[in-house]
């Protein structure tokens, strides 16, 4: 028996001066929310949480109450530990969405120690294979900037292999509309292009949507709505033929299920940081199969999240492309951990055990928290 000793979870952010502005803000800084599991025969798994623009709020839910009540039990028992938090800290009596993102990263640590303890990266034990995933140009990029900076960006990102981007939509119609048109009309068929809304369009503004999507000829239009606008979803996707995606902002299975079964969407987001780890991805991308929907995760901030998401993308039979974070700075990305190689617009599952990133320990005490909002 594999006993967990110690859960600790650290709330870290890196300055990101300059940073992209979309539909949500500013990105003034990456945080993160990083847990650290310890067994009691030494081993130590690490895993990420989602920050949700209050990571020390993630934090401290992990650090008072989630990891407490898993002391004494056996870390492989990810099945019994997610139903049991479930049950006590998601269902009813707790912090809502903030115990399904604490969990993820919880989740993500047990599965990081059961690979090790078995000596098997995670792909092989949930039976999946290391094969090339393809990757696109995503994560906090190509923002509200004017149309030749896009252009420029893009040329750097084809530079470095990638023929998929995706583009920043929400702000007003009138400029969402000149900057992916002009982007279609500068790059034509070289490059498939997807936009991504922020949930910040409204359902009076269907038609004008509709104008964008074919205007770009996106590949998918991600997030118009808010999670719970679900008649806006219904109403767009009845008249345009551009597929959507969406499921980054909804948590856990329970949440998606009427954007699947409905075939709302045709593109399932959910991030193994956000909506209760790597267990439960694994059924949402299960569910989504059941309907003959593709999986593209979304990828939260550090080497973990990557990690996670390509050992999934490594096992999902529907899984279609990996999310890579492509902007300027992300010390969560290229410090914590050895960074991930992306050639020629392809990448790869790490093949050591667990999640297969030796993590920089340092980075607790380098990058501390810091205070407001990630987007301003």
């Amino acid at each position: 028996m594999t006993t967990i000793k110690r859960v600790q979870a650290f709330a870290l952010s890196c300055p990101t001066p300059g940073g992209a502005v979309f539909a949500v803000g500013r990105s003034a800084k990456r945080d993160m929310v990083l847990v650290r599991i310890e067994t009691e025969d030494g081993i130590v798994g690490y895993g990420e949480a989602h920050h949700a623009q209050t990571p020390s709020t993630i934090a401290a839910f992990i650090n008072d109450a989630l990891g407490p009540s898993l002391a004494g039990m056996d870390a492989h028992e990810t099945e019994a530990i997610w139903d049991r938090t479930y049950r006590r800290f998601i269902a009813t009596h707790g912090p809502g969405a903030a115990a399904v993102i604490g969990l993820s990263g919880v989740d993500l640590a047990l599965w990081d120690i059961k690979g090790k303890d078995l000596g098997q990266p995670v792909f092989r034990l949930l039976g999946g294979a290391r094969r090339p995933i393809r990757a696109y140009a995503g994560g906090i990029s190509l923002g509200f900037q004017p149309v030749d900076e896009l252009k420029r960006e893009i040329e750097q990102f084809i530079g470095r292999g990638y023929d998929f981007m995706k583009l920043r939509v929400g702000d007003t119609m009138e400029k969402d509309l000149e900057r992916v048109g002009a982007i279609r009309a500068a790059f034509g068929p070289e490059i498939t292009l997807a936009a991504d809304a922020g949930t910040r369009y409204r359902t009076s503004d269907i038609a004008r949507i509709a104008e964008l999507c074919e205007a770009g000829q996106l590949a998918w239009l991600e997030e118009p709505f808010t999670p719970d606008n679900l008649p806006g979803y219904r109403r767009l996707r009845d008249i345009t033929s551009t597929p959507l995606a969406a499921g980054e902002n909804h948590f856990t299975r329970h949440e998606l299920r009427a954007l699947i079964s409905e075939q709302i969407v045709q593109f399932v987001q959910a991030d193994c940081c956000k909506t209760g780890g790597i267990t439960e991805i694994l059924k949402i991308a299960s569910l989504a199969d059941a309907w003959h929907l593709q999986f593209a995760p979304h990828t939260s901030a550090s080497v973990l999240s990557t990690a996670a998401s390509l050992h999934v993308l490594s096992v999902a039979p529907n899984a279609f492309i990996y999310e890579a974070d492509v902007s300027a700075i992300n010390a969560f990305r290229d410090e914590l951990g050895k960074p991930f190689e992306i050639v020629d617009g392809v990448i790869l599952a790490p093949e050591s055990p667990g999640l297969g990133v030796a993590i920089d320990e340092s980075l607790i005490t380098r990058y501390p928290f810091i205070p407001g909002a990630s987007y301003q």
